[in-house]
């Protein structure tokens, strides 16, 4: 699904505009602060119904206002479906698709798939675990809703497992064993499906890796479980039966999906030991397309690419090689802070905010 037109009714920076996007690579640039990156978090709210900046909702809400109003016009094939995303009130958030309101916003989920970049992807996810689980869970999500459900099961799980271990009181069986086993169960789940999102993974990243800077030598491994995925939930149990006095006395879970970790080698160590920042912004480039390449694995079609400020920091080659792929995929929109001489050639239709 192709995203045709977005209108920010009352977004962040923007009180009434729309912007279209008929071409299939735009550029959008202009001043820092003109909201370029705005555009793209409205999108991503859209797919994902929560920010891609990990911002929360009311952050959104424009200075002085009580609201936020997301609309957009997407198109998959001859069939276009209108989408809109609503924050404020006492209804709080909500979600639209062609004007028929969803049951739950998490039901936006996969309807416009996108693949975000951003910046402060390179020193937040490859420096913080948490970023690069939220990196797979946001991915695998989009891509299956089983694992979407199960990871909101598995989240109100832990909450009440970690609450029976601080000794305050649970809903439901207050025995800690029957929660320990609800949780093997999600978590094995969990881990399985993203062990196979990283196997799944491994081979584009590694050939975007070669395109965009030859002779880095880079691999993504899911360290926290045994690589056994029939053993998973079994796996998990035992962690959990074997960790229960010292999370007893620490009063939290020690053991599961919530404490794995994706980690981004470079020349066999950890990339934030060996690589430089350029290195490590083309790792979390061709991570990005990867993702791209994991959506597209289905009869859906590909994703929408919304790469923020991508360009900058990147030397010449990197540039002109990152621009002569984008034709590779069906709708690109880039940001720049400034004109970018490569574009036109590459096939970008230039969007410029005034001011």
């Amino acid at each position: 699904m192709k995203v045709k037109a977005v209108e920010l009714c009352a977004f962040r920076n923007f009180h009434d505009e729309r912007f279209c996007f008929e071409a299939a690579r735009t550029l959008i640039t202009g001043r820092n602060g003109r909201g370029k990156t705005n555009i793209l978090e409205a999108i991503g709210f859209l797919s994902i119904g929560k920010s891609v900046r990990g911002a929360q909702d009311q952050h959104a809400v424009p200075y002085g206002g009580s609201f936020f109003d997301v609309r957009a016009t997407c198109e998959a094939g001859a069939a276009q479906q209108h989408l809109r995303l609503f924050f404020g009130g006492p209804q709080g958030k909500r979600a639209f698709v062609d004007q028929v309101p969803l049951e739950r916003v998490g039901d936006l989920i996969g309807r416009l798939r996108t693949v975000h970049f951003a910046p402060e992807d390179v020193s937040l996810v490859l420096r913080f675990p948490a970023q690069r689980r939220r990196l797979l869970d946001v991915l695998i999500s989009q891509r299956s809703r089983p694992y979407l459900r199960a990871l909101q099961r598995y989240q109100q799980v832990l909450a009440q497992r970690n609450a029976l271990l601080r000794g305050l009181p649970a809903q439901g069986d207050g025995s800690l064993a029957a929660w320990s086993e609800q949780l093997a169960g999600l978590g094995g789940f969990l881990r399985r499906e993203r062990l196979a999102a990283v196997a799944a993974l491994r081979r584009p990243f590694s050939a975007w890796m070669r395109r965009l800077a030859p002779g880095d030598e880079v691999d993504v491994e899911y360290r926290g479980c045994p690589d056994e995925e029939a053993a998973q939930e079994a796996i998990l149990l035992e962690e959990l039966r074997r960790m229960e006095r010292h999370e007893r006395d620490l009063g939290h879970t020690l053991a599961g999906p919530h404490r794995d970790d994706l980690l981004f080698v470079h020349q066999h160590v950890p990339a934030l030991v060996s690589a430089s920042e350029g290195q490590l912004k083309t790792m979390m480039i061709a991570w990005k397309l990867a993702e791209a390449e994991y959506l597209s694995e289905e009869d859906d079609g590909q994703p929408v690419l919304l790469l923020d400020d991508v360009l900058s920091e990147l030397d010449e080659a990197r540039v002109a090689a990152l621009l002569e792929s984008m034709d590779e995929f069906e709708q690109v929109i880039l940001t720049s802070p400034r004109p970018v001489a490569a574009a036109p050639r590459a096939g970008f239709h230039c969007l410029a905010l005034a001011g």
